[in-house]
């Protein structure tokens, strides 16, 4: 964080480590059934493909970037598919809030200095002057992931 750019960064260590212990372990049980000569270590070698498949399709580091210089925030996602980018003008922007996702979406979940609102997803998003919203990420996370979000988007733009 300097005073013209703030880039918060999630990178996925432990899903990739989770996908990579999964594909060696399962791997595994798979070479020992077949050793055996039994037609069960393809079942195995099945759950040892759903690793890398889960890493294709879900697994991505997502970044915030917010430039006072150029007067933009940059969402970004990154994975082994490629990735996406979105560009919103920095200037209206009053404050980041954390709001919870599915049926009571939409309004904020609760202050950010207090505890979290009990058990749900929830999404950081930036608010404009004119209360349009931004979210922040595509993908719904935990209360203390959002609400760090929001709280280091705050302190960066009072400072």
């Amino acid at each position: 964080m300097t005073a013209d750019r703030l880039v918060l960064e999630a990178r996925p260590r432990r899903e990739i480590l989770l996908s990579g212990l999964a594909t060696v372990g399962f791997a595994a049980l798979a070479l020992a059934f077949f050793a055996r000569g039994s037609d069960a270590g393809v079942l195995f070698l099945v759950f040892a493909v759903s690793g890398p498949v889960y890493a294709l399709f879900f697994v991505e580091t997502r970044s915030i970037m917010l430039d006072r210089g150029e007067g933009r925030v940059v969402i970004a996602r990154r994975g082994l598919r490629g990735g996406t980018e979105e560009v919103h003008p920095l200037d209206g922007v009053a404050r980041a809030e954390v709001h919870r996702v599915g049926a009571q979406a939409g309004a904020p979940a609760a202050p950010l200095d207090g505890d979290a609102p009990g058990p749900g997803l929830f999404r950081a998003v930036l608010v404009g002057d004119d209360g349009a919203s931004v979210a922040l990420s595509h993908t719904p996370v935990g209360w203390d992931e959002a609400a760090a979000v929001a709280r280091a988007i705050n302190r960066w733009r009072a400072a």
